[in-house]
């Protein structure tokens, strides 16, 4: 029986670069999602098979679309799905991922990271307490602010203000180059340069969090999903998996969820 007791099976931070959620009901099939990946086992540890090959680890990051299967045996786990085109994400490729597809934290790391979730991620209720937490897991994993963009220019803010500005379901690259008078190309490269995020992600990632900031304010999947400006509900969650590796049920289910 597992010694970590919630009322929730899942419990998701939706931040602006990455989701990071515990669980207990993670068992998944071979799948890849476009996000880096941080897989720390509360409990026991994490079961894990990558192209073939079987891992049992406590603490492991992993490449961006990397084929996997999970085995979490009723047993909590913390994920961290970290944007690959963020600044955040292209630190953790260069410092982690150079070599393998796939690293083992250290006893250190997992240890402190573990501590980190037992001790707050299960009761925290505002975000300033999760950013709090969120920076003391970048500085476990040697990820400190200086490696990130600096502070926003005139030129993003405004780009920011447009794109909150433009409905969901009309929100492309190409509206918001037209609402700012940039090229695509010359707005796309601004924003990575300054935000240390690709524009392309962000919008999917802003529609994302938008659907389910819906769901749990009580809306049906199919109406948060249009609301949010995906095509369809199949659209949504096939983006969903593509980018979680869950089903949009699956995370709304018995969970709890803060935007922070």
């Amino acid at each position: 029986m597992s010694a970590i007791m919630s009322p929730y099976d899942l419990i998701v931070y939706f931040g602006s670069d990455h989701v990071s959620f515990l669980t207990n009901k993670v068992d998944a099939d071979n799948h890849s999602h476009n996000y880096i990946q941080i897989t720390i086992g509360l409990e026991e540890d994490v079961a894990i098979t990558v192209d073939g090959v079987a891992y049992q680890a406590s603490g492991l990051i992993l490449h961006s679309n990397i084929v996997h299967e999970l085995q979490g045996h009723g047993q909590w786990q913390w994920y961290m799905l970290i944007n690959p085109e963020s600044a955040f994400g292209e630190h953790l490729k260069r410092t982690y991922l150079q070599h393998s597809p796939i690293y083992i934290l250290t006893s250190n790391q997992i240890e402190e990271l573990t501590h980190l979730a037992i001790q707050h991620l299960f009761s925290l209720q505002q975000a300033m307490e999760y950013d709090r937490i969120w920076n003391e897991c970048k500085h476990i994993l040697s990820m400190t602010d200086d490696n990130l963009p600096p502070v926003l220019d005139e030129r993003i803010h405004h780009i920011m203000q447009a794109l909150e500005s433009i409905s969901l379901p009309q929100l492309t690259v190409k509206t918001l180059s037209k609402k700012v008078f940039l090229s695509e190309s010359r707005l796309s490269h601004l924003f990575k340069d300054k935000i240390g995020i690709s524009l392309a992600s962000y919008i999917v990632h802003h529609k994302l969090e938008h659907a389910f900031h819906a769901v749990f304010s009580g809306k049906p999947l199919t109406d948060a999903a249009m609301e949010a400006g995906f095509n369809s509900p199949s659209h949504f969650s096939k983006t969903v998996r593509d980018k979680l590796g869950m089903t949009a049920r699956t995370i709304v289910q018995h969970s709890r969820y803060l935007k922070v």
